[in-house]
């Protein structure tokens, strides 16, 4: 034992300084672990609740019973940890389910810097140098902000020790590696699919470059492609398939193109004192999903690599400290850099051969592979300088060495302290006694009456990202925190690639009273379902839910309603527009009708635009409105005399299939004697609430004053290119007289009021 410490006291030694780095940092944390919850909103409050929930009450390892009542949802797409939160629910650890959590995202900085030691150890550095650079690349790690929400990704573990085990792999050649290189990847499938297809990216990547260099590796290269990757992905995937009956996820998502990394992301600091320099310049970092600051010291010591490799060509070159397959997994990090650049599929002319391959859409924020790149080429450059060192003999390489090291701290330090700061704001209000009394009456209240589920107020339902609704962060918090300690699921929910289907559903439950609400038939008969608000300000559409309501509760923060979906889904509101269409006898032109022919409005059927689309892609008529997203799409324009001055409302309607409606609907007025322009109007087209098969309607309330030279209807794109539909434009005066016409589709009868599309078969 005593020769075991003794031959790797390096490997403690790393371990231990990286512990005390972490100690310095998180010693508060480290010190209570249980008591804190590094973010309590956004994501990082839904991840701790996930987990906690599946640890807790589940007892199926795929199925998660805590949101999205009465459909609930695949563990998977819910943040939760499966693999992790399942092993402490079956050990009896819920209660401390978050003190363990936190500890082992805080235990994979020094567990990263020993595998990154024991990577230079296997490249003969210097065992000083590797414990200095071991520790120093560790906490510069670009997870380091995955500590205050997306707990599942915070590991910096995972691809270090993922590296050396493609090491092993290739300089041993015995098959027992690639064995455990696919149980280790498998346990990352369940742990996070992001983590899981980055480590599976970095496995493929290396063997076929190894592939390329070398005819006779193929056939093993080969085979240990599938062992490595592909077996874990397909039994990943065929778990998923088999498990998961939930339809209509979403096959396209947005962001594919949108957070990929850039040279920005990789050389400006987001930390430390260069970030000074490079704001007081304004240097665009970039989106923050796609940070990973390679470290100033990194960039100087590739410079002076390249320098030295141009002066001394003959005595110092790649070959000559790119030994043994270190320049094989340079070149592959490179080629995955170039993928996490979405290059050269970001090009327009290139862009539909990811259509092709729809799976790797999936993973959207490409940004992310850029973590690969970071730990190979930071130990590279580390590498490159002690071979310098060794070359050389010169003092001046230790010198600036760890010169590099203490600067790497300088560029760290910020960070972790913000981190730090932050993750001891919130107290662990998972555990009962630290709930507070206000919250502590309503979860006795719920549990009293034995409730089947909660639907809280202001509510959140994402993401299926084609339609969402957003909710609020308090209220998403007391949700949360409700649901645990009364052990009911919630109507609300917060999960990735949700149903389509599904999030319809529950989005058209927010419509108006007139329209049917498909929900109602799919709550279990006989459960009780139960509307609680916090004192965050409501919409209309979450008032109307509550008005007719009897309410049972209330203290300073929170009111009960016991709510009857029955009462809500009435169809007497549907009933009153059925009599109003009938008495619309006057005929006011386009198939329209009304109660008097004394009414305004503009309609735009688009049947005349000339496209021919497929069926699916029109709503009504036999055409519509059809663009590709950029900057700024104009669907109409008005002059001055089209729209007399008034107050109008204008509704139309976006297809939802092609891609998540991210844009906003924007009316724009352009004024004559300013030569000026303001938006009117806005509307978030992925909170739509009223929605007719694929389609969502778009409503926006504006005012024509006299000084209106033109009136523009936009909508915004992100310049993705991606096609996008609308169809069915009706602008008319607010406080008008009701319009009516009917219509057919797919077989189905509607009556269409003021351009609401409403089954004319409702409530049968």
């Amino acid at each position: 034992m005593r020769n075991y410490f003794l031959k790797n006291k390096f490997l403690w030694l790393t371990f231990g300084v990286a512990l005390i780095v972490l100690f310095y940092f998180y010693h508060t944390v480290l010190l209570s672990p249980n008591d804190f919850l590094f973010s309590a909103e956004g994501d990082g409050i839904k991840n701790y609740y996930t987990y906690l929930y599946h640890a807790q009450y589940d007892t199926q390892f795929g199925h998660f019973s805590g949101m999205n009542y009465p459909y609930y949802e695949h563990v998977v797409y819910t943040d939760a940890h499966p693999l992790f939160s399942y092993l402490i629910g079956l050990l009896g650890l819920a209660n401390y389910g978050v003190g363990i959590l936190n500890v082992l995202m805080l235990l994979s900085y020094p567990i990263a810097a020993v595998f990154i030691f024991k990577i230079f150890r296997h490249y003969k550095v210097n065992d000083w140098w590797a414990l200095a650079a071991a520790v120093a690349i560790t906490f510069l790690s670009p997870q380091i902000f995955r500590l205050t929400g997306h707990f599942a990704m915070s590991y910096v573990f995972a691809i270090p020790i993922m590296w050396w085990l493609l090491i092993k792999s290739y300089s041993t050649k015995k098959w027992i590696w690639s064995v455990i290189i696919s149980l280790y990847m498998l346990a990352f499938f369940f742990t996070h699919p992001y983590l899981g297809i980055i480590l599976a990216f970095f496995s493929i990547v290396f063997w076929l470059v190894n592939m390329v260099k070398s005819r006779k590796e193929i056939l093993p290269g080969m085979v240990r492609i599938f062992i490595q990757t592909v077996l874990p992905l397909v039994l990943f995937q065929g778990y998923i398939s088999m498990t998961d009956v939930h339809v209509d996820r979403l096959s396209n998502p947005a962001g594919f193109f949108h957070y990929y990394a850039t040279w920005n992301s990789l050389i400006i600091p987001h930390h430390g004192p260069i970030r000074e320099i490079t704001s007081f310049f304004s240097l665009k970092i970039g989106e923050w999903e796609t940070w990973c600051y390679i470290g100033f010291p990194t960039i100087v010591f590739a410079v002076v690599i390249g320098i030295q490799m141009i002066r001394m060509r003959n005595e110092f070159h790649l070959k000559s400290f790119l030994k043994k397959e270190l320049s094989l997994f340079l070149i592959a990090a490179y080629l995955i850099l170039l993928f996490a650049f979405c290059f050269p599929l970001k090009y327009d002319w290139l862009r539909w051969v990811t259509d092709l391959f729809g799976p790797l859409k999936q993973f959207r924020i490409l940004g992310r592979f850029t973590w690969i790149f970071f730990y190979v080429f930071t130990v590279t450059c580390a590498i490159g300088i002690y071979r310098l060192y060794q070359k050389k003999q010169h003092k001046a390489y230790p010198i600036l060495f760890f010169t590099g090291i203490l600067f790497y701290l300088l560029e760290f330090a910020p960070a972790h302290s913000d981190n730090a700061n932050y993750m001891t704001i919130a107290e662990n209000k998972f555990l009962p006694e630290k709930v507070d009394a206000n919250m502590n009456e309503v979860i006795d209240f719920v549990k009293k009456e034995n409730y089947d589920a909660i639907l809280f107020l202001p509510f959140q339902h994402m993401s299926s990202e084609n339609i969402m609704l957003l909710g609020a962060h308090k209220a998403n918090y007391d949700a949360f925190l409700l649901s645990y300690h009364t052990q009911t699921p919630l109507v609300n929910s917060i999960s990735s690639r949700m149903s389509l289907t599904e999030s319809i559903k529950v989005n058209n439950y927010f419509s108006p009273r007139f329209i049917e609400k498909e929900l109602t038939y799919d709550f279990p008969e006989g459960d009780r379902i139960v509307v609680i608000k916090n004192r965050d300000l409501l919409k209309p559409s979450e008032l109307v839910m509550i008005w007719e309501s009897e309410q049972v509760f209330e203290n300073e923060e929170f009111v009960i309603f016991d709510f009857d979906p029955e009462k809500y889904n009435s169809r007497a509101p549907f009933d009153r527009i059925m009599t109003k269409e009938k008495l619309a006898t006057f005929s006011v032109g386009q198939g329209w009708k009304s109660d008097t022919t004394d009414v305004w409005f503009y309609y735009e059927s688009f049947d005349d635009v000339g496209l021919d689309l497929p069926a699916e892609h029109k709503l009504g008529g036999t055409g519509a409105f059809r663009d590709l997203k950029s900057s700024w799409n104009t669907i109409k324009t008005f002059d001055q005399n089209t729209i007399p001055p008034g107050d109008y409302v204008i509704k139309y309607w976006y297809y939802l299939r092609e891609d998540r409606p991210d844009p906003l609907a924007v009316m724009e007025a352009k004024y004559v004697q300013e030569d000026s322009s303001a938006w009117i109007a806005q509307f978030d087209i992925k909170q739509s609430t009223l929605i007719v098969e694929d389609w969502c309607l778009v409503e926006m309330n504006f005012t024509i004053s006299p000084d209106v030279a033109e009136l523009n209807v936009l909508i915004t794109g992100n310049s993705s290119q991606e096609p996008f539909i609308i169809d069915e434009l009706l602008i008319q005066r607010q406080n008008d007289s009701h319009l009516f016409r009917k219509a057919i589709k797919n077989d189905n009868p509607y009556v269409i009021y003021d351009n609401y599309w409403i089954k004319e078969n409702s409530f049968e």
